[in-house]
């Protein structure tokens, strides 16, 4: 992708503000699909940066340029779990839990569950704040409903903000889910500070290994 330096310092500020992608477009003077990919990359520099990134990416998530693509489109994203802490987040990967295990929670356990979108969320689990996860496996048949009411998770904190920001996308796709959840704890962390230098330090430090 040819940007130069200074549209990159551009596309990053844009990016922090959240821009929409057809604005930045026209306020950097490049075609709307340089700016998705620009996004893209920005995006796996912030989940490469994540103390969690190995499990992510053993869980199929592409690192980015220089690591082999997958063959397939995931159908489900990784199960996350959401940790409030003192005004701080962590969104947790949870490889031992499945799309099939939160169903399996929600069917004999009662786990109560909604969704937003095909992103399913749940009420608190053992430490967890709500669980959260994007995939075809979470809707097995018309039957199946996420529409439970008042969870604990929408009041406030974390998974409030980034609820908000979520319903903005037209949809989510599972591969791009854990990149939108990874930019949005780094944005909920970072609220009341400086989010340009963490991006530009994150993209100018991606060199994923795969």
């Amino acid at each position: 992708m040819r940007v130069d330096a200074r549209r990159w310092l551009w596309f990053l500020k844009l990016f922090e503000l959240g821009v929409a992608p057809a604005d930045m477009a026209a306020q950097l003077g490049v075609a709307y699909a340089t700016v998705l990919k620009a996004q893209d990359i920005a995006r796996r520099a912030v989940l490469a940066q994540a103390l969690d990134a190995p499990a992510l990416y053993r869980a199929g998530i592409w690192a980015g340029p220089g690591a082999p693509r997958p063959q397939e489109s995931a159908a489900d994203s990784p199960v996350f779990g959401i940790i409030d802490l003192n005004g701080m987040v962590v969104c947790d990967v949870l490889p031992e839990i499945t799309p099939n295990t939160l169903l399996s929670f929600k069917f004999n356990f009662g786990l109560r569950t909604a969704a937003l979108g095909r992103v399913v969320y749940t009420a608190p689990y053992r430490q967890y704040r709500a669980l959260v996860c994007c995939g075809e496996s979470l809707w097995p048949s018309r039957l199946v409903r996420h529409d439970d009411r008042k969870l604990v998770a929408e009041a406030a904190g974390f998974w409030g903000f980034a609820r908000q920001r979520l319903a903005r996308l037209r949809g989510v796709t599972p591969s791009q889910f854990p990149l939108y959840l990874k930019g949005l704890e780094l944005r909920y962390n970072r609220r009341d500070g400086d989010l340009f230098e963490p991006l530009l330090r994150a993209v100018c430090g991606f060199v994923p290994d795969g």
